[in-house]
C-alpha cells in the first residue's frame, strides 16, 4: 500500500518534465544523510525534474515544490525484516513508473545509483562471532554484498577515498562503478562567517557568560558520534577550566541516558541538550570549539560546517573528512582512540594561552577559502548525463 504526500496526487507539477526516484528507509530533517538527500532533491527540482521519495516513514515539516513522498506501508516484527520487505515493495512500485534514474540512500537493490554515506556495514563497528550469526547482521550484510558485488550494475557515489578502498577490498567492486563526490554542505553556511560578528548576541541568547567556554557537538546518533566521550572529556578538565566550560549537544538523539551520565560525572548542569534545531549555523558560530570524537563517521559534514562558521574542530581520526580538519589547522586525534588522549588534547586546547584564539583564526581563514558546496550539483550532473 502506498501513501502519497506532497503534490496532491500522482501527477507531476507542471514545471517538471521528467522525474527521478529516491529511496530511503526513513526521512527526518536533521540527519546528515537526509540533508544530503534533500540538497540533491532541490538540485533536481531546480532543473525541472520531479523527485519521488520512497520511504517507510517520514517527518517533513515542509515539503519542497517538486518533491513527493511515497510512503510504503511495510510489515515486519524487526527492523531487518521491514528493510527486506520494503526492498521488495519498492522493486514492485518502480516497475510501473518511468524514471530517469533510481537513487538509493540505503543499501537497496535494484538501484541505478547508491549514495554511500557510511563505511561498509560489515566493518562499521566491531561485532562478536555470535552477533554475526544473528538475523539482523546477516540480513544487512547480505543487502550490502548484493549492492557492491561485481555482478551488480549499480553505480556508487563515494564521498571519501577511504570508502572506495574498503568497498573494493571487501567486495571486488569494479573501479568504473565508483564515482567520488566533493564535499557538500548546505548553502545556508555560505555567509556563516558573518555570524561571528554577532557571537556576543548569540551567546547571550544562549545564556553563555563572556568568560565561559562553549563547546558544541552536532549529532543525532549520540553513541556512534561519541557524545559520552565528549562528556567524559569535559568532566576530566582541571577544576578551574571545567567550571567555566559548557557543552552543547545539538540533535534529536536519546538524551536521557547521556544527561544521567553527565550528572554522574558531576557536570550535569554544564551539558545542554537542545534537541533538533533549525539554527545550527548560529549555534556553531556562537561556540568556541566543535568536539566530535566519533566512533564511526564516514565523512563528518558537520565538521566542514563548523569550519565554514570559523569555529575550530577537535575530532577523531576515523572521520572521513579529518584530512580537511588537519588542513584547517584544527585538531585530529590519533587513529587508535584513547579517552586519555582526548582528555589531554581538550585540556591543552582550552588551557594554553592564545591556543583557542589561534585555532579560531585558522578556522576562519579556511572557512573563507574552502569549497564546500558542489556535491549535490556534481551528483545530479553525473546522474542526468548517464541517463541521457
Amino acid at each position: 500500500m502506498e501513501q502519497v504526500i506532497g503534490g496532491g496526487d500522482n501527477s507531476r507539477p507542471p514545471s517538471c518534465t521528467e522525474k527521478v526516484a529516491f529511496s530511503i528507509f526513513r526521512y527526518f530533517p536533521y540527519g546528515g544523510l537526509q540533508l544530503d538527500m534533500m540538497r540533491m532533491a532541490r538540485e533536481f527540482t531546480a532543473r525541472g525534474i520531479q523527485v519521488d521519495i520512497y520511504c517507510m516513514g517520514y517527518d517533513a515539516p515542509e515539503i519542497p515544490d517538486g518533491v513527493i513522498f511515497k510512503v510504503l506501508k511495510t510489515s515486519g516484527l524487526s527492523n531487518h525484516r521491514k528493510a527486506r520487505n520494503f526492498e521488495k515493495q519498492l522493486a514492485e512500485a518502480l516497475k510501473d513508473e518511468d524514471y530517469l534514474a533510481h537513487i538509493a540512500f540505503n543499501r537497496l537493490v535494484p538501484a541505478d545509483w547508491y549514495f554511500a554515506a557510511d563505511m561498509p556495514f560489515v566493518e562499521s563497528v566491531k561485532r562478536s562471532f555470535w552477533e554475526k550469526l544473528m538475523p539482523r547482521y546477516r540480513t544487512f550484510a547480505a543487502m550490502e554484498k548484493e549492492l557492491f558485488e561485481p555482478g551488480n550494475t549499480t553505480k556508487i557515489f563515494c564521498i571519501t577515498p577511504a570508502q572506495e578502498q574498503m568497498f573494493r577490498r571487501l567486495y571486488g567492486t569494479p573501479a568504473e562503478r565508483i564515482y567520488q563526490l566533493p564535499p557538500g554542505i548546505n548553502e545556508s553556511f555560505k555567509n556563516a562567517l558573518e555570524l561571528r560578528k554577532k557571537r556576543g548576541d548569540l551567546r547571550r541568547e544562549l545564556g553563555i557568560k563572556d568568560d565561559e567556554i562553549l563547546l558544541v557537538q552536532v549529532s543525532s546518533a549520540f553513541r556512534t558520534k561519541g557524545v559520552d566521550r565528549s562528556i567524559a572529556a569535559v568532566a576530566s578538565l582541571p577544576e578551574d577550566i571545567r567550571k567555566k566550560t559548557r557543552l552543547m549537544i545539538v540533535g534529536r538523539g536519546k538524551s536521557a541516558p547521556y544527561a544521567k551520565f553527565a550528572a554522574r560525572c558531576g557536570i550535569g548542569g554544564q551539558v545542554i541538550f537542545t534537541g533538533g534545531r533549525n539554527d545550527v549555523p548560529e549555534l556553531i558560530a556562537a561556540s568556541d570549539l566543535m568536539i566530535h570524537p566519533a566512533r564511526n563517521e564516514a565523512t563528518g559534514t558537520v565538521l566542514l560546517e563548523s569550519l565554514a562558521c570559523g569555529t575550530p574542530v577537535l575530532c577523531s581520526a576515523n572521520c572521513g573528512f579529518s584530512p580537511f580538519i588537519r588542513d584547517a589547522g584544527s585538531l585530529v586525534l590519533p587513529r587508535l582512540f584513547r579517552q586519555k588522549i582526548l582528555n589531554r588534547t581538550l585540556m591543552v586546547a582550552l588551557s594554553t594561552p592564545d591556543k583557542l584564539a589561534d585555532l579560531q583564526i585558522e578556522a576562519e581563514n579556511y572557512g573563507r577559502s574552502g569549497d564546500f558546496y558542489r556535491r549535490a550539483k556534481c551528483a545530479v550532473d553525473l546522474i542526468t548525463q548517464k541517463a541521457l
